[in-house]
């Protein structure tokens, strides 16, 4: 029985309400954690990532678990086009600095790492895509076992990218703890084994707040796709702009505070770790259990290639350690004209 449209567009904004607030909620207790344990900022920034990204990349494995592969892919993708498009350009203009986010060498040699194995994240992704049943690369062949093997294969190659960048943020501050004096050591032993005296009690509110921010995500994916059906809108255009923008909006929160508070560089390495993390979790993992049809050859065509286009773009800003308004504008202009593109198709 089909539900009201008021009644199932007001199902949509609680659950997406619930859903931000539980992953922020969520995020605060992480780095509560992190703080109180003293673990790396570089895992923080990764696990700062995972909290906001939790309605990408569950809205996607549930859609996927449930047979709608196309709104699945269509929200990941649809969400990297957007982290790079919009919310870099949003970062760049609510730095207080007026020339765009600018970043030191050193900064840059630390982002730019982070970059190159998102981009290796993205390319990986969008090979596995192409060879799903459905796709015209593999459509005509007669070898759905090799097929198979290869999407596999493709999968594995997307996680263990996503596994080194795990390994360089507890790497990379590994070697920055080996720089640092011992002077006074036993005073900060002291403080850090005060304050993880509240770690089990955030630790249990951040698990509660997790299961809060995955039954909501349940409940915004039903009733995203009931929304979209009522107002005839395809699958996987509702994947792409509705579910992929509205799961994206803790994300800019996040991202719009980091450069509000001159922190840029955790900022661009949220972005690229998030898009890392929405492809490793909300595409790879759930097509290791679920393969279903792929319909729409736009997320081929068009979508998946202009996220790799764009994450090679914001590498490359980041080799040139500076990310300009100018750009951030041609940043949001191509994503208005993606989106154009997707409305009159």
């Amino acid at each position: 029985m089909h539900q009201p449209l008021p009644i199932v567009l007001l199902l949509f904004v609680a659950s997406l309400v619930m859903t931000m607030g539980a992953s922020a909620w969520f995020t605060r207790r992480l780095e509560a954690v992190c703080d109180a344990l003293n673990l790396p900022p570089s895992l923080l920034s990764l696990l700062g990532a995972l909290g906001a990204n939790i309605p990408n990349y569950v809205a996607s494995i549930v859609a996927i678990a449930g047979g709608h592969l196309d709104i699945g892919l269509g929200i990941i993708i649809g969400s990297n086009i957007y982290n790079v498009a919009i919310i870099l350009s949003i970062a760049t203009f609510a730095t207080p600095k007026h020339h765009g986010i600018l970043l030191t060498f050193k900064e840059g040699q630390d982002v730019r790492v982070v970059a190159g194995f998102s981009l290796a994240v993205m390319m990986s992704t969008l090979v596995a895509i192409w060879l799903l049943p459905g796709s015209p690369l593999v459509s005509g062949q007669h070898m759905p076992l090799l097929v198979m093997g290869l999407v596999f294969i493709a999968i594995l190659i997307t996680l263990g990218f996503f596994g080194a960048l795990a390994f360089h943020a507890l790497h990379r501050e590994h070697l920055q703890k080996i720089e640092q004096s011992t002077t006074g050591a036993d005073k900060a032993n002291d403080a850090t084994l005060e304050a993880t005296r509240p770690v089990r009690r955030w630790i249990g509110e951040g698990v509660l707040a997790l299961v809060i921010a995955l039954g909501g995500v349940v409940v915004m994916v039903q009733s995203g796709q009931a929304l979209t059906t009522a107002l005839h809108m395809p699958d996987v255009l509702a994947g792409l702009l509705v579910l992929a923008v509205a799961t994206s909006l803790p994300n800019t929160v996040v991202a719009f505070g980091l450069a509000r508070t001159d922190r840029e560089v955790a900022c661009v390495e949220e972005i690229f770790s998030s898009n890392s993390i929405n492809a490793a979790l909300g595409i790879a993992l759930p097509l290791l259990f679920w393969r279903d049809m792929l319909h729409d050859h736009i997320l081929l065509f068009l979508d998946g290639p202009l996220m790799v286009a764009l994450t090679l773009v914001a590498l490359l800003c980041v080799l040139r350690r500076r990310v300009s308004r100018i750009t951030a504008v041609l940043l949001f202009l191509v994503y208005v004209g993606w989106v154009v593109a997707h409305v009159f198709v």
